[in-house]
């Protein structure tokens, strides 16, 4: 294995006939070259050059005119109505509130599932598309039979006290995965301006904006964060009773126990490298556009600990994390679709399933998504039958698997960086081990 001037890898097959080497790169540079050879004495480089003229990156233009799109306007009004009728069902408290939420959260999850599917034919996308409400009529169609279905099955003397158990064990699932998805997807528009500002440098030299950041950014969201209480403690009597100096110590006690915990590990997989400018300034960039993100749900968390979630803020903080999500799913679609357009003339491998989720699907892939989150959650928040608290006790731990997911991502995506640039070789617990500890 030989190592290129910029850290990439030349990998070739156990055959020693084999005709073809490929190039392990960054993100952001893409090529490949492949060796044809009549005989081991004589080679000629076969360089496939990638097309600069087509864009790599997505812009944001690109993003808004999906999420404000007139032609599915009508089916986010689906999703927000849906979500309010569960957020009402859920605070009535009752055995038949709680199937409805499981049969409507269900039914509706799978129907737009299969109509994102269903979307690939042309004829039907674009009665899908229409600006007026008749693009809701087969979705609404399709997922009310699904609803029926789950709701007579729920009520079947034989069969259906088993089956509201499953179901209900399956949405308690939902929101447990949908925490650590959360945390995945909203990597997607930090790690893409990241990249694009890693494409500044270069990678002579060394620098210490890496370390820097990674320390600096949770103490500076952690005061941030502080000014904003205060503000809200001026303006909002019950916060204010519980802004005191416990609310003070515990609110930057978390941050810097979370910020410091993830410092420690991050040097410890950077070790060198870290002084490397491309590396530092990526690392810099993720680490304070994610802890923004994190210190908005350690926020909420500490805020769930002092007071009774209300029903208007559970329901603008979900509404909040599904646009969110929304956004970063189509933010995905469409930096998978500009990829493959940036390679199409090459022979460069660009996976099989890039064409799951395209920017013409992923709003009715996002609404399946969020809706089977938004069930969940409020079918958690009925007190009834929560297993966890009710309400409170939902905010508390979606918040904290938030947390604990979110950190792990930042250990992820920066091993991933590292290992795309072929600057470690260590599997991910390996890398943030003490290298005396590796080499026993």
């Amino acid at each position: 294995m030989k190592k290129t001037k910029k850290g990439e890898e030349l990998e070739t097959t156990d055959d020693e006939s084999s005709d073809t080497v490929e190039i392990i790169e960054s993100d952001s540079e893409e090529s490949t070259i492949s060796i044809d050879s009549d005989n081991e004495d004589s080679k000629v480089l076969d360089f496939v050059q990638v097309d600069d003229s087509i864009p790599k990156f997505v812009s944001q233009i690109d993003i808004l005119r999906i999420l404000s799109s007139k032609e599915t306007f009508s089916h986010i009004l689906v999703l927000l109505g849906l979500l309010v009728a569960f957020a009402f069902l859920s605070f009535t408290n009752s055995a038949i509130a709680e199937k409805l939420i499981i049969s409507l959260g269900y039914g509706f999850s799978f129907g737009y599932f299969l109509i994102a599917n269903l979307s690939r034919f042309e004829s039907l996308n674009e009665m899908l598309r229409k600006v007026d409400s008749s693009s809701i009529f087969l979705p609404a169609v399709i997922s009310g039979l699904f609803s029926l279905f789950i709701w007579l099955g729920i009520h079947k003397d034989t069969y259906g006290e088993d089956l509201h158990k499953y179901l209900s064990f399956g949405l308690i699932l939902i929101f447990i995965i949908w925490q650590f998805a959360q945390a995945w997807w909203m990597r997607i528009p930090f790690k893409e301006f990241s990249l694009r500002r890693m494409d500044k440098y270069q990678d002579d030299g060394e620098t210490k904006l890496g370390i820097v950041s990674n320390l600096a950014s949770p103490i500076m969201w952690s005061l941030l964060g502080f000014l904003i209480f205060n503000f809200i403690s001026d303006k909002v009597t019950q916060f204010s009773q519980n802004f005191d100096n416990s609310f003070i110590l515990s609110w930057f006690l978390m941050m810097l126990i979370l910020g410091g915990g993830t410092f420690f590990l991050l040097k410890q997989m950077h070790r060198e490298f870290w002084y490397n400018p491309k590396v530092a300034s990526f690392s810099a960039y993720f680490s304070i556009g994610y802890w923004g993100f994190l210190s908005y749900h350690a926020g909420v968390l500490l805020y769930s600990m002092h007071n009774e979630p209300s029903f208007t803020y559970d329901l603008v903080f979900m509404i909040i994390t599904i646009f969110l999500v929304i956004y970063s799913l189509s933010f995905q679609a469409l930096r998978t679709e500009a990829r493959r357009a940036h390679l199409k003339s090459t022979n460069h491998y660009m996976g099989k399933a890039g064409n799951f989720i395209t920017k013409e699907n992923v709003i009715f892939y996002a609404i399946s998504f969020t809706l089977a989150y938004g069930a969940s959650n409020f079918f958690l928040a009925n007190f009834d039958t929560s297993l966890i608290g009710g309400i409170r006790g939902v905010s508390q731990i979606s918040h904290m698997i938030v947390l604990i997911s979110g950190i792990l991502v930042i250990l992820i995506v920066n091993y991933n960086l590292l290992t795309g640039r072929g600057l470690i070789q260590e599997g991910f617990i390996e890398s943030m081990r003490n290298p005396k500890d590796n080499d026993n």
